[in-house]
């Protein structure tokens, strides 16, 4: 189940998919016996339209873009099999969406986010500043659980701790998974009360859990 957002995209492109059909059957004999897509208004919106959605959608640095452009680049679009030929990448694109990539792909880029967090939250940690430290761990993992719970269909505007509990109804994450994070958010909680704050060790505990829960779950679809 895709989350509204990239539910959005996937009927984007699908529209697209249906409209370039359309576009192909435009594909007419010509006086000189040549044929071609005669209405160039109609093929040149539709070709932005594409490029558009793609970019948006998987960015310039994309398997998928780069792909479109191989198809597109310098290359004056007219015959149906040449429309076809984008229809193609823009049918892999959806695939792409509807079996996750896309998220994946987000995972992957947030991924070396978290990690300089975690690094910086390490070395405040190791400094004697174990509230800062517990407070950027915890902001690395409650956006990990917020992008999870995209993934799964789960309400971001939950608190971190009814998102992990839906994680783990969803099956998305165990018991012992689910009970990690959530000492984890308790230390985090600690460090925002005046009084009480979370130990040096309780901290460096917190980041190497939010590591391994990142390593292991942040890379899944």
């Amino acid at each position: 189940m895709l989350n509204p957002k990239h539910q959005r995209y996937a009927d984007r492109i699908r529209d697209l998919i249906n409209e370039g059909y359309q576009v192909a059957k435009l594909d007419l004999p010509h006086r000189g016996g040549e044929s071609f897509i005669q209405d160039q208004v109609r093929l040149q919106s539709w070709i932005v339209k594409t490029l558009n959605i793609i970019e948006t959608v998987f960015g310039q640095n994309s398997a998928q873009y780069r792909r479109y452009e191989s198809r597109t680049n310098g290359r004056h679009l007219g015959r149906a099999c040449e429309v076809e030929a984008v229809i193609g990448v823009l049918v892999g694109a959806l695939d792409d969406l509807e079996n996750g990539f896309l998220t994946s792909q987000e995972f992957i880029i947030a991924g070396d986010v978290f990690d300089s967090l975690l690094e910086q939250a390490k070395y405040l940690n190791e400094t004697k500043w174990e509230r800062p430290a517990a407070v950027l761990s915890r902001i690395a993992m409650e956006d990990a659980l917020r992008r999870l719970a995209r993934g799964a269909g789960i309400s971001e505007s939950l608190t971190a701790s009814a998102i992990n509990d839906k994680l783990k109804e969803a099956g998305r994450c165990n018991q012992v998974q689910w009970r990690l994070l959530q000492v984890c958010l308790d230390v985090g909680n600690k460090a925002a009360h005046p009084t009480d704050g979370p130990t040096s060790e309780e901290v460096e505990k917190m980041i190497d859990e939010i590591r391994r829960f990142l390593a292991a779950y942040l890379t899944a679809p």
